[in-house]
């Protein structure tokens, strides 16, 4: 997983309860969400990431 370092920004979808972290989706199933988005059956969120530090406890 050393290629999600570089994300600033974890993006999701909400359905309902269901929350569906939008990683590694082929094209497909992306734009069936945005279709849904679209429709109002789920909402897009996008959320900074929190930066750490590497000696934060030290």
């Amino acid at each position: 997983m050393s290629g999600l370092k570089g994300l600033r920004h974890l993006d999701y979808a909400v359905y309902g309860n269901l929350i569906v972290p939008l990683l590694m989706f082929d094209a497909g199933v992306m734009i069936a969400v945005y279709e849904d988005s679209d429709a109002g059956k789920c909402t897009m969120i996008s959320v900074p990431r929190k930066c750490r530090r590497a000696n934060a406890g030290r």
